[in-house]
């Protein structure tokens, strides 16, 4: 695309006249070519590479590089160990620092041949795996080191964390065209060697975000402890599983965060879907985990979460009815004072790993009941202002989706429902939830399917 400006060259005869300079232009003109050549190069494509091609622009004049070309180009910054060295040299004045909201460090793991797509690593592999993560990581937060709070911008800094291989990407592709990973990406699990890594603490990440193989949750509760003014953390958690080092790292991960008390933004996401089965775990709904869950939640004033926490289980305070597990004595239903924001993701899968039910008809009553707790449960969330609650159920013939949106906005209380027409039992508890914000409640039901059933 070629930018007029309209400008006229002066002939041999003419008195040649200074060229405007780009400020010379008023402030909305210049955004607005700002905003064209924007949409025309990968300005947003960060994660594709280190350089897009918004960059070639910064060759117009100074101010084009420091107004448009910079604080796009350095608003998100992808780092490797190998370019460390030169992002600390690039990235070194305040105007420069102030710009970056978010840096992706991401680590490449070994490369492995395509024979081995559907094959876990060995332990000469992870070894491998877990030197080269712990080696990156001590590296980049010494480099961080250098970062003062007051280098940052007001909207703060997130890092997101990737660990990968090369090798990952799988030929095939999913039905939305994108990319899968391989097997060997799906089972290999990620920790740093705690008995080596030295992190320093540093305080200018106010998000934390891990993506790409699956770190365990120790590992990922040292490095949150090295972030001193965090609030908003998205990670994965270890699925639902019997196996001991699996129930002692989810323990340990919930009672970590209890330390954590910054954090105000929890995000919790289940590893990417599982090849071998998984049983499903006991109803432990008075386990240390979902104690430590449900004590740290409190000081949330967002939390999402999807399988990697059985809703049913969490909610356990807030059922009704004869079969529910008694609480400890002293057990007092949680209080959440601060929460403005749940959105809760769980599936009732006919089939391994997520065997939470044996039928159809006890997954729609889990479904029921659980819809019902957490409209208690909002009783005792004063400060809420949204919630999402979505349940898949899947069996042989179909996929069934039952979703619940509640907005309280302008003194209006307003449930929205899809996929299910809300019974007695859950428009009480959502009314009665209604009430205590002296307001009444209004219930939109969508009507799209004329067999959609009553819960």
């Amino acid at each position: 695309m070629l930018l007029c400006l309209s400008l006229s060259f002066p002939s041999h005869h003419q008195t040649m006249a200074a060229a405007p300079s780009l400020n010379s232009l008023p402030y909305e003109v210049r955004q607005t070519i700002y905003s064209l050549v924007a949409r025309q190069t990968n300005s947003n494509d960060w994660r594709k590479g280190p350089v897009s091609t918004i960059a070639h622009y910064a060759t117009v004049s100074r101010e084009w590089q420091e107004e448009f070309v910079e604080p796009i180009t350095f608003k998100a910054i992808r780092v490797t160990p190998r370019r460390l060295k030169s992002f600390c040299q690039i990235v070194t004045s305040p105007r420069r620092r102030a710009i970056v909201q978010t840096i992706c460090f991401h680590v490449s793991l070994d490369k492995y041949d395509s024979r081995l797509d559907g094959e876990p690593e060995t332990p000469a592999e992870r070894r491998r795996s877990t030197e080269i993560l712990t080696m990156a990581l001590g590296t980049f937060f010494r480099a961080m080191t250098q970062w003062q709070k007051s280098d940052t911008s007001p909207l703060g800094l997130d890092l997101h964390l990737r660990v990968d291989s090369p090798s990952d990407a799988s030929s095939l592709a999913s039905r939305n065209g994108g990319a899968l990973v391989t097997g060997r990406a799906l089972t290999s699990c990620l920790e740093l060697d705690l008995d080596v890594v030295s992190l320093p603490h540093i305080d200018v990440f106010g998000g934390f975000r891990c993506t790409g193989r699956h770190l365990q949750p120790t590992s990922i509760l040292f490095i949150v402890s090295r972030l001193q003014t965090l609030e908003y953390l998205d990670v994965e958690l270890n699925h639902d599983s019997t196996r001991n080092r699996d129930v002692k790292q989810r323990n340990s991960f919930a009672l970590g965060l209890q330390n954590s008390e910054t954090i105000r933004v929890l995000c919790l996401r289940r590893p990417s879907p599982m090849l071998t089965p998984v049983y499903a775990p006991p109803k432990q709904p008075w386990s240390a985990f979902y104690d430590h869950m449900r004590t740290f939640s409190q000081q949330c004033e967002s939390f999402e979460f999807d399988d990697c926490i059985d809703a049913v289980q969490f909610f356990t305070p807030f059922l009704l009815g004869s079969g529910i597990a008694e609480p400890p004595k002293g057990q007092e239903a949680p209080f959440f004072p601060r929460l403005k924001r749940l959105n809760v993701r769980n599936s009732y899968m006919m089939k391994s790993p997520y065997l939470r039910v044996t039928n159809r008809v006890e997954a729609l009553a889990s479904v029921r009941n659980l819809l019902a707790a957490i409209g208690r449960a909002t009783r005792r969330m004063p400060a809420l202002l949204f919630v999402r609650v979505c349940q898949y159920v899947l069996t042989d013939a179909r996929l069934e989706w039952f979703v619940l949106i509640y907005e309280y906005h302008a003194d209006k209380v307003v449930m929205r429902t899809k996929g299910f027409r809300p019974g007695k039992l859950i428009a009480n508890a959502w009314r009665e939830s209604a009430a205590e914000k002296g307001t009444k409640l209004i219930i939109h039901h969508e009507k799209d399917d004329l067999n959609t059933p009553e819960l």
